[in-house]
């Protein structure tokens, strides 16, 4: 049985999405707290960090699955 490894690259590319995903799970509260405190310009803030991170993990990923389609993992 042959093993895989992952490369540079790949290990990089998972460990960032797990970060992104990480903060995404986080975030909620984050917004969450800026509404409770009535900071409109924090809870905008936050939502706009929420919605580049969400484009950011898709990016990532798309990278992760085409790694895996060309079987680098």
């Amino acid at each position: 049985m042959q093993k895989l490894c992952l490369t540079d690259n790949c290990y990089n590319i998972t460990k960032q999405l797990a970060k992104k995903l990480e903060f995404l799970s986080h975030v909620g509260k984050y917004i969450e707290d800026a509404r409770n405190a009535r900071d409109t310009k924090a809870e905008s803030i936050w939502q706009t960090i929420r919605a580049d991170e969400e484009r950011h993990a898709g990016m990532l990923r798309e990278l992760l699955l085409e790694e895996a389609k060309n079987s680098k993992l």
